[in-house]
């Protein structure tokens, strides 16, 4: 274990062809994770803050997963009275029917399976984009294609909720799985997904090799951080 740099993975999550009932218990669990540790929350208090003051909302949740930060979003959505048009993308077909079904009774949501990076590329616009744990999936050079993409395709600006590379978060969270979870995945992948999180100044030289000079990287319990980037362009 080397703390000082990010480890190249992978997780047993980046595979392909995961059996559909693994993979389920892996969203399952998770959603529960992120619901005590804050994971939502933290998400929530970016997007308040990205977009104070505006009434109407398409958000783009990439590496969405089984669909549980949208629903949290369309949630916040109606209690604060903002119209909102979601989408989610994820790469998984079995994660696409998962999410779908989980996400039946919201209409606001609609869930893609196609390559974010694709998707982004293709020029299709959004006012915020967002993502929760999931750069941490990738090498420096793909967030900074990915932040490329994010900055040149969100209106209004981006949000990026992930994890701490820290030595206690590693040993809390591999304790705790090891305890309490019954998914493998989750066992395995929780602990690697510290190892291949963040130290603040990464982010900061991530964002310059995407020309990005401004945005707000705050830490948040529990090791994460918040990194929220504003689009020069005006706000509707």
């Amino acid at each position: 274990m080397n703390f000082a740099v990010r480890h190249a993975g992978p997780e047993l999550m980046d595979g392909h062809n995961l059996p559909a009932e693994d993979l389920f218990l892996n969203y399952r669990e998770l959603h529960t994770i992120n619901h005590l540790l804050g994971g939502y929350r933290i998400t929530l208090k970016g997007l308040a803050r990205l977009t104070h003051g505006l009434d109407q909302l398409s958000i783009l949740d990439v590496g969405c997963g089984g669909g549980d930060m949208l629903k949290v979003v369309a949630t916040w959505g109606k209690r604060n009275n903002i119209k909102l048009h979601l989408t989610g993308v994820d790469t998984s077909g079995a994660a696409i029917k998962y999410a779908q079904k989980n996400c039946i009774h919201f209409p606001e949501i609609e869930f893609l399976q196609a390559d974010v990076f694709q998707h982004l590329g293709s020029g299709k616009k959004y006012d915020v984009i967002m993502n929760t744990l999931f750069m941490h999936h990738f090498s420096d050079e793909q967030i900074i294609t990915l932040l490329l993409l994010m900055k040149s395709q969100a209106t209004v600006g981006f949000l990026v909720n992930d994890l701490q590379r820290n030595k206690v978060a590693y040993h809390s969270i591999k304790w705790l799985t090891a305890l309490f979870s019954r998914s493998y995945l989750v066992k395995h992948d929780a602990p690697v997904s510290v190892l291949r999180g963040f130290h603040e100044e990464e982010w900061w030289y991530l964002l310059s090799r995407a020309l990005i000079a401004t945005a707000d990287i705050s830490w948040e319990w529990a090791f994460r951080y918040l990194l929220i980037y504003r689009n020069a362009a005006p706000a509707r």
